[in-house]
């Protein structure tokens, strides 16, 4: 059985005694620097003194005999005695070589300067400090070893507390593991609730529109919607906010189709849902056999559009989620294979938002053309581009039939 936190009074102590150790050079280097200081001051006084009767005139045989003597301090690494144009007389030392302080004193005779004395004394290093104190260093790793020990020996756990310690940690262990079950059982209660509720609202706001197979054979006129969605909000959209709306805009898709059919003398049954509305949009078709069924569901595209402007203005001025819409009413295109469907799918992918395109045949355009002013797509990049119209405008009646319409819809659904 351990100590508690031993490798971290370990760490402690090896910090402590590197503070010691650095405290101790700069000590030692602190207390070398002034006994330097002191001893240089003297040894300067005292060699001008000795050598001051021997430079004027100058004996440099008598300098250099002092300069020697001088020298055989080990603490001296060089001496130079200069005369007062500061030529040398006399060098001397050991260990010239050697960086050191330099003490130097002017020698003055009968208030004249007649030379001087340079003295340079050893500066020791970090490591000669070190070998001088090593027996000091050694007592301190002893003593911080020691110390380690009888931590290791007064901390250590008795045996009644370390079985304690174990069934502590085992019933703390217990706990949490009691804890992390309730917590996963209480999210997955959680997360079944929102399950059910999300089904309850769905079940709820979502319209029961039948969805009908398409007969690929079927000459027809299709009419798809679109949501116009460059910043790929849909895809960040929880299902809890994006199934509402997309349950709205089918009611107000069907009651298009009831008003506008009524409006044509036609069945709304006629008009069949090949897709509810979705995150794709939705698309409609009609037998292009029935009389008037191009018109109409130019009638119902531009009907949606107005009542999808009226519910994204709406939805911005409350800062709920919305986007808005594009259509496209197309027939088969032989020449590219493609059906009424899948044209005006492909038709509406080349539109923005509260754009509306139409690919008809000539007899169909025409009895289009006389009530919605047409234009002529721009940048067309394939056969069936070339040959749409993009609807510019629409003539009084036609307008005034479409607001109406409009506004029988907005009124029937805020009387619900």
């Amino acid at each position: 059985m351990n100590a508690p936190r031993q490798g971290l009074f370990a760490s402690l102590l090896i910090i402590s005694f590197a503070l010691h150790t650095c405290l101790m050079v700069l000590a030692t280097t602190h207390q070398l620097n002034e006994n330097r200081t002191n001893q240089g001051q003297l040894m300067t006084s005292q060699l001008v003194t000795d050598s001051i009767v021997e430079l004027q005139p100058a004996n440099t045989v008598s300098l250099a005999l002092l300069a020697n003597r001088y020298a055989t301090n080990p603490s001296v690494a060089s001496i130079r005695i200069l005369d007062a144009n500061k030529q040398v007389l006399a060098t001397s030392g050991l260990a010239k070589t050697r960086q050191g302080e330099v003490f130097s004193r002017d020698a003055i005779l009968n208030d004249k300067k007649v030379g001087s004395v340079e003295i340079v004394l050893i500066q020791p290093s970090i490591g000669e400090i070190l070998r001088t104190q090593w027996l000091t260093i050694l007592l301190s790793l002893l003593v911080h070893g020691l110390l380690f020990l009888a931590y290791r020996g007064i901390a250590r756990p008795t045996r009644s507390e370390y079985l304690n310690r174990l069934n502590t940690e085992a019933r703390l262990k217990h706990e949490v593991q009691q804890l992390t079950e309730a917590l996963a059982l209480e999210k997955s209660s959680k997360a079944l609730a929102i399950a059910q509720a999300q089904q309850k609202i769905k079940e709820k706001f979502e319209p029961k529109t039948p969805v009908v197979a398409f007969d690929g054979n079927q000459a027809c006129v299709a009419l798809n919607i679109q949501f116009y969605d460059p910043k790929q909000l849909l895809n960040t959209v929880n299902k809890s906010v994006s199934i509402p709306y997309f349950n709205l805009c089918q009611i107000f898709l069907n009651k298009s189709i009831e008003n506008c059919a009524q409006h044509f003398n036609l069945n709304p049954q006629d008009i069949l849902i090949d897709q509810a509305f979705n995150q794709q949009g939705a698309t409609i078709h009609i037998d292009s056999a029935h009389p008037q069924a191009a018109q109409c569901l130019v009638l119902i595209g531009s009907v949606f559009q107005l009542l999808s402007d009226v519910l994204y203005k709406r939805y911005r001025a409350d800062k709920r989620f919305v986007l808005q819409t594009r259509c496209a009413i197309s027939t088969e295109v032989e020449a590219m294979q493609l059906n009424a469907i899948q044209a005006a799918e492909r038709l509406t992918h080349h539109l923005i938002a509260k754009e509306m395109a139409l690919y008809l045949s000539h007899d169909l355009l025409k009895q289009v053309s006389g009530q919605y002013q047409l234009v002529v797509m721009p940048n067309p990049s394939n056969l069936l581009t070339r040959h749409a119209f993009m609807i510019n405008g629409m003539g009084g009646e036609s307008a005034g039939l479409v607001e109406q319409i409009r506004t029988e819809i907005l009124q029937a659904k805020s009387a619900s």
